[in-house]
């Protein structure tokens, strides 16, 4: 399993940033892998709310189910894949108050899918870390602006 760790420093603060990472419709913004999302129940997210995205990556569809396992507002998220999912992994996203604003901190435990088997595993990680920055970079911009 792959271990990927990213952060970013976002000039506003905790609660505008949060917010915006918590509205799964506006996920679209940031990560632009994502085709569709459906969140099961809708409204306010919670321990146990479950999130599936229909999505890309390195010219593959997947499908991929994840359930909120950790729930703290303005502080973190931590969500793990379901077996039904193409892809594997556990996440955790935390919010840090710093002078500058907010820092966002993502990790992922990521395994490789079934699908993908015939790409090299440098190649899947390089690929799963290029993303994960340029998500957080638009993210950035995207709330910056």
């Amino acid at each position: 399993m792959a271990r990927i760790e990213e952060s970013i420093v976002i000039r506003r603060p905790v609660a505008d940033v949060f917010t915006y990472m918590d509205d799964i419709h506006r996920e679209y913004e940031w990560q632009p892998a994502i085709r569709a999302v459906e969140q099961i129940p809708p409204g306010p997210q919670r321990v146990g709310t479950i999130k599936r995205y229909d999505s890309s990556f390195l010219k593959k569809k997947l499908v991929n189910i994840y359930v909120n396992r950790v729930y703290e507002p303005n502080q973190r998220v931590v969500y793990e894949s379901t077996t039904e999912s193409n892809l594997q992994a556990t996440g955790e996203v935390t919010f840090s108050s710093v002078p500058e604003g907010t820092r966002v901190t993502m990790v992922l435990d990521v395994q490789p899918p079934r699908i993908m088997r015939l790409v090299p595993r440098a190649v899947f990680d390089k690929a799963s870390r290029k993303e994960l920055r340029e998500s957080l970079n638009r993210l950035k911009r995207n709330l910056e602006a």
